[in-house]
């Protein structure tokens, strides 16, 4: 494995696993804002803010990418 695999997987792994965080958020009812900074207080600032932003405008509006959700 080279090193420039590592990060993609990491990448990958972290994106899915946000992913998985605002889905749960959205069937809780919270509303995108809340959900964005429930992720945040979770991930306590490991995950970059437009990474957390693009999972919940997924997760949120499916539509836009019916293949990740």
């Amino acid at each position: 494995m080279s090193s420039k695999e590592i990060p993609a997987m990491f990448s990958e792994f972290e994106h899915g696993c946000l992913l998985d965080m605002a889905i749960e958020c959205r069937r809780k009812g919270l509303s995108p804002s809340e959900s964005r900074a429930s992720i945040s207080r979770r991930t306590r600032g490991f995950s970059a803010p437009f990474m957390i932003r693009q999972v919940v405008q997924t997760a949120f509006h499916p539509e836009h990418c019916p293949d990740l959700v």
